[in-house]
């Protein structure tokens, strides 16, 4: 594999490393800061063409500022760039960019099953490059799927498991 997509990849596991101390992840206080709506900048590549324009700040990974988030969400660009999962774009988006409704206070987080696909697709790309699946994305960390957060896109269209494996609806 090519040494930029090691480097970048091995920048982005160091950043959500050293964003877990700093911020434990889904134990958030907020009430310190409100958090607010802003738009999602141009060049943040990760998430153009996401389906909605505005994200939360600070975002689920503790960062402040719209330059941060540029910053940050710019390493994870390769991983994506492999496909690895058709989600992975939406669930890293969902914690650099979080949507953002102004009429809601609350935090939409990726659902557990977003997290569980995209990690069982993505960890072993990652760890052909020697690095493991982040501590910080531990997908238990995320709220099950009956709760109000963002979902796998194709979920809308699968039928119950059967037999004959997962059925999609025509």
């Amino acid at each position: 594999m090519p040494p930029r997509f090691c480097a970048l990849l091995l920048l982005a596991s160091q950043c959500l490393a050293s964003a877990a101390g700093l911020f434990p992840f889904g134990e958030a206080d907020f009430s310190y800061k409100r958090s607010n709506c802003k738009p999602i900048p141009a060049p943040m590549l990760l998430c153009r063409g996401i389906e909605y324009q505005s994200m939360r700040l600070p975002n689920l990974l503790g960062h402040e500022t719209v330059q941060e988030v540029l910053e940050q969400a710019s390493t994870w660009i390769p991983l994506v760039q492999k496909q690895c999962h058709p989600d992975t774009r939406k669930f890293l988006c969902s914690l650099f960019a979080p949507v953002c409704i102004d009429d809601l206070d609350e935090i939409i987080q990726p659902c557990h099953s977003l997290c569980e696909e995209v990690k069982e697709s993505c960890a072993p790309v990652m760890s052909a490059f020697g690095f493991p699946w982040p501590d910080m994305l531990d997908c238990s960390r995320f709220p099950k799927d009956n709760d109000l957060c963002i979902p796998l896109a194709s979920s809308d269209h699968i039928l119950p498991v059967t037999r004959e494996g997962k059925r999609r609806l025509p």
